[in-house]
């Protein structure tokens, strides 16, 4: 079954084409505020704990001030995303999940000095996107979809493939390529399975999609882990996965686990 994957929207196609000339900063918030719904969206995220500063950021024009031309139109490319897959918004827990890791994503990647911060959150806002695509392309994904889901990327693939011919992430990938996306973002979003198979020395990939990778297993264990804030013995507690995305990036394993208390505190306590 061909996969059911949305056309990209006009504001991408504009965002694109005008990141392509170094815009200023009032070009680029111009086009954002072409569409009410993406301006109202990117400064619910840029306002979130993670990112705000001591004051509320009012206008998409602080929002560019603040954080730069190329970090807003990321996150504008993830908007567009939202706005074109869920016009409803059905999916607010979905949205917002994806925007927590996105955002740890980018804190991890700075605070490890890991390379383009930016991709980092593109990554963790489109890591599981390809579950929208195939909910469209199959009317019983939802029904199906228990059978295969597992916490276990390479197992989920399998099942998936069986359950669909298609997985998600390979679903996810085809939407990023189709959108123009950067080639070592789609290698990343689409790879995600075998990043982990080669994290856990399995499989082979290059660099630059098992660094992504690493770094997406962090952002999704310090999201997971926020959900069970106040059991703190949890928190000493690694799956081999996640160490070996420590050990990737050289770091101890102490240093991870005070980095990660920091950064869910900060969520939890809604701080700035």
């Amino acid at each position: 079954m061909k996969l059911v994957i949305p056309t990209r929207p006009d504001l991408l196609v504009e965002l694109q084409a005008l990141m392509a000339t170094d815009p200023d900063a009032g070009e680029l918030a111009a086009l954002i505020k072409k569409d009410v719904v993406s301006y109202s969206i990117l400064l619910s995220i840029v306002n979130s704990p993670l990112f705000r500063r001591q004051e509320p950021i009012h206008s998409v024009e602080q929002a560019v001030a603040m954080l730069g031309t190329q970090r807003v139109a990321t996150m504008l490319q993830t908007v567009a995303l939202r706005t074109q897959m869920d016009p409803n918004n059905a999916w607010e827990k979905f949205w917002q999940m994806a925007t927590e890791v996105a955002t740890l994503s980018y804190q991890l990647a700075r605070e490890l000095n890991a390379p383009c911060p930016d991709s980092a959150y593109s990554l963790g806002m489109m890591h599981d996107i390809g579950t929208g695509v195939l909910r469209a392309t199959f009317a019983d994904y939802e029904e199906r979809a228990s059978e295969t889901n597992t916490c276990n990327a390479v197992a989920t693939l399998k099942s998936e493939t069986a359950c669909f011919g298609v997985d998600r992430y390979s679903a996810a990938g085809e939407l990023a390529e189709r959108w123009f996306m950067p080639d070592e973002l789609c290698a990343a979003i689409r790879w995600q399975a075998h990043a982990q198979a080669s994290l856990m020395g399995r499989a082979e990939v290059p660099d630059s999609v098992l660094g992504a990778n690493a770094l997406l297993v962090l952002a999704k264990d310090i999201s997971q882990q926020y959900e069970s804030y106040w059991n703190f013995e949890s928190l000493s507690a690694l799956s081999k996965l996640v160490e070996r995305s420590v050990d990737y990036f050289g770091l101890d394993r102490n240093d991870y686990l005070d980095m990660k208390e920091d950064l869910i505190h900060k969520i939890a306590f809604d701080i700035g």
